[in-house]
């Protein structure tokens, strides 16, 4: 059993609870509703649950999210450009603006929910000062925001839902079966015992969080494609949802653990009860009360796992799944591990010992 289980626990509660509440809950229009806002709030939330499982925050994708946009309508209103090279452009400038967060974290060593809360500032007054405060209309081709966003599929349930499950697929692959990703946990896991095994934790921090600037800047360009439009607003509040999904999908906040699959459960979970409560006409505030309960609620609930988790293994004989420094502390030098295992390629230069050795 995995922690991010909860989170499918949780969903099913919600699905039942608004199910019996209104009869409007399983219409085509409500559930394509639910899958464009867990798809725009999941792809966020994955780069999240990669960076928190590294052991850091990101309070500065909403404007990361922002700023996106107003590339891609900026490129080609002033500078006429193409819009798949508007497109690219902007991704990639999200992309270095995660690079420049990641610089700041590794090089100054200050804790990046510190860094990532100045950044922000920064990025959203950029905004601000670009947009002068107005929204700006850009005429983006319909095959183009169609294919990015548009209500392509059955019921009208939007593309987007589409890039949200290939983007799962792929963090899975990368958290689950390549160097990268074992080198994300371990960091997480334990920074120091990861350096002196030879894990550069300065660039697998800033690809971290350049991969959380990159998917903040995809979500940034559907948003463009849904509503041809930018303002100095766009994705405000969106990086403490992102958190809260992060953490109902089962992401330990204290790093080393976490998954895409979860959040993408996360994301549908808090879908679901943003739809829901628009559906039963629930004033706006109960929204976010309901989202704090339930973070605080699966907190509890993952640290209360990982507990009995840790109390259990060493009875059975099995390999916590919570910890990845520990399943991979008996992998000789220049193996594999398993594949039955789930957790990735060729391993650390030498042997990883367990987490209580290395922090002696």
């Amino acid at each position: 059993m995995r922690p991010e289980f909860t989170a499918v626990g949780a969903a099913i509660v919600v699905v039942a609870v608004f199910s019996s509440m209104t009869p409007l809950f399983w219409t085509i229009p409500t559930l394509a509703s639910i899958s464009s806002v867990a798809a725009e709030l999941g792809i966020v939330s994955i780069g999240m649950t990669i960076l928190l499982i590294a052991g850091h925050f990101d309070l500065s994708v909403g404007a990361i999210l922002g700023l996106a946009s107003f590339f891609v309508v900026t490129l080609m209103n002033d500078f006429g450009l193409s819009p798949v090279l508007a497109i690219v452009l902007a991704v990639v400038g999200a992309t270095l603006l995660g690079l420049i967060n990641g610089i700041l974290q590794t090089r100054t060593g200050i804790h990046s929910f510190i860094i990532t809360l100045g950044t922000s500032l920064v990025y959203r007054g950029m905004l601000l000062a670009f947009t002068g405060g107005f929204p700006k209309a850009v005429d983006m081709p319909r095959t183009v925001s169609n294919i990015i966003a548009g209500p392509m599929l059955f019921g009208g349930m939007r593309m987007s839902l589409v890039w949200f499950v290939l983007i799962t697929a792929l963090a899975t692959i990368l958290l689950l079966r390549t160097r990268l990703g074992n080198w994300i946990q371990a960091v997480g896991q334990n920074p120091r015992a990861a350096h002196n095994l030879g894990v550069n934790v300065t660039r697998t921090t800033v690809i971290a969080f350049m991969l959380s600037g990159a998917l903040a800047g995809i979500v940034g360009v559907m948003q463009v494609a849904r509503f041809a439009s930018v303002d100095a607003m766009r994705g405000t509040g969106i990086e403490l949802q992102a958190v809260a999904v992060s953490v109902i999908g089962g992401t330990l906040l204290s790093g080393g653990y976490g998954s895409a699959i979860g959040a993408m459960m996360g994301a549908i979970v808090l879908a679901t009860i943003q739809t829901g409560l628009v559906l039963i006409s629930a004033p706006g505030f109960l929204y976010t009360t309901i989202m704090g309960v339930i973070v605080v609620g699966a907190v509890l609930v993952n640290n209360w796992f990982s507990s009995l988790i840790s109390r259990i293994a060493p009875m059975t004989g099995e390999e916590t799944e919570a910890d990845p420094m520990q399943r991979v502390s008996s992998v000789p030098r220049g193996k594999e591990i398993p594949k039955s295992r789930g957790e990735g390629t060729t391993i650390f230069p030498k042997a990883l010992p367990a987490k209580r050795e290395a922090q002696k």
